[in-house]
């Protein structure tokens, strides 16, 4: 199953999780809408299933609604690895701190399914490969099983990552 990030966020929302606030647009003038209802700074991603949106131009700050008309326009039909955008997820922009790589993916290899998590997003990480933690999903992610990795593996794991604007 493969599901846009903005879906994923609205799954997380409706079992407690917290994430920004948001809305999906299928067009400029729906980006526009959401932003004013949100209110500005915004972020405005596009929402295609592959990686690397951000370095193909598809995620922009917004810090004004003609800043979000703008950005819209240029990502809603853009080419990012073979996906063409044709939705936009407008989020209320967040002061980060961290960011993590979240991934529940089926290794085929060893037949089993695979939770991982690790700092940074698109790649980031690639330096400090010890830092991605790799859990079976049917045992579950026991917190004291990610703290007990030796440091530096997971000494991020015990900070906080995000804090509202």
């Amino acid at each position: 199953m493969d599901l846009f990030e903005y879906q994923g966020k609205q799954f997380f929302a409706r079992y407690g999780m917290p994430v920004s606030d948001g809305e999906v647009a299928f067009t400029t003038d729906e980006a526009v809408a959401a932003a004013k209802r949100l209110g500005t700074p915004v972020m405005v991603k596009a929402q295609v299933h592959t990686g690397g949106r951000g370095k193909a131009g598809g995620v922009k700050f917004a810090a004004t609604v003609d800043d979000v008309r703008t950005y819209a326009d240029a990502i809603l039909g853009l080419d990012i690895n073979g996906h063409v955008v044709g939705r936009v997820w407008i989020e209320k922009a967040s002061d980060i701190a961290e960011e993590y790589y979240v991934s529940f993916t089926l290794d085929r290899s060893a037949k089993k399914h695979l939770g991982m998590l690790r700092p940074g997003v698109e790649g980031k990480s690639r330096r400090w490969p010890t830092r991605t933690l790799m859990q079976s999903p049917r045992s579950g992610l026991i917190l004291w099983t990610a703290w007990m990795r030796p440091p530096p593996a997971t000494g991020w794991l015990r900070q906080p990552c995000r804090r509202p604007l």
